[in-house]
């Protein structure tokens, strides 16, 4: 059985038009005529367009419209309709652009766990290669004090170890601490020393002026 195209096409040279012809005659663009010859119904737009098409093409070359429509019909049911139709037709106009299939949703898994597994790592890496983090809330760098004994108060990572001069000092849990310690008349340096359990150090200091009252 010939197909609508061979039809179409068959006719037209018989009576020897070219295509630029029908395309002036008809006002239907020279692509779409192209593609009723060669059958390529997803180069065409809508369904009611081709079937307009084809009406007005039959009838430009003299063969009955409802019969060539029936020819349509017949090769459209014996054909793959996917190929037959346009994408607007043949795929849902809402149809998600990602489909959720088993795989997907297990490579989706693996990727989010990699992603995961990953950071983890580099914050570690990153945990180990730095030094901790210290604050010294007090004294204020360069603060005179009339007394022998300056607090010191700070905050540094949980897990860290603080000296003061050397000497270690408690840290409470959620990483703070506070200590006292003497002074000598004239400036003083303070050095506060922080090491992380990966043995990285951060060290502050201060210089502090003890000021003696004189006494009359």
């Amino acid at each position: 059985m010939r197909t609508v195209g061979e039809i179409l096409k068959k006719a037209r040279l018989e009576k020897k038009l070219i295509i630029e012809d029908v395309e002036k005659q008809l006002r239907i663009r020279k692509k779409y005529l192209i593609a009723l010859e060669e059958n390529s119904w997803d180069k065409l737009p809508a369904l009611p367009y081709i079937k307009g098409f084809l009406r007005n093409y039959s009838c430009l070359l003299g063969l009955k419209p409802e019969e060539m429509l029936a020819v349509f019909r017949r090769q459209f049911q014996n054909q793959d309709k996917t190929r037959l139709l346009p994408k607007g037709l043949s795929y849902p106009l809402n149809s998600p652009i990602i489909r959720f299939t088993p795989q997907i949703t297990i490579g989706a898994i693996i990727i989010s766990f990699l992603i995961l597994f990953f950071s983890y790592l580099a914050f570690q890496y990153k945990t180990y290669i730095s030094p901790p983090n210290l604050t010294i809330d007090k004294p204020a760098e360069g603060e005179i004090v009339n007394a022998d004994r300056i607090q010191i108060i700070g905050r540094t990572d949980p897990d860290a170890v603080v000296s003061v001069n050397n000497q270690k000092i408690a840290l409470s849990a959620d990483g703070t601490f506070t200590t006292l310690i003497s002074i000598s008349p004239g400036v003083n340096t303070i050095a506060i020393e922080s090491v992380s359990k990966y043995g990285k150090k951060k060290t502050v200091s201060r210089i502090i002026q003890y000021q003696q009252v004189n006494e009359f």
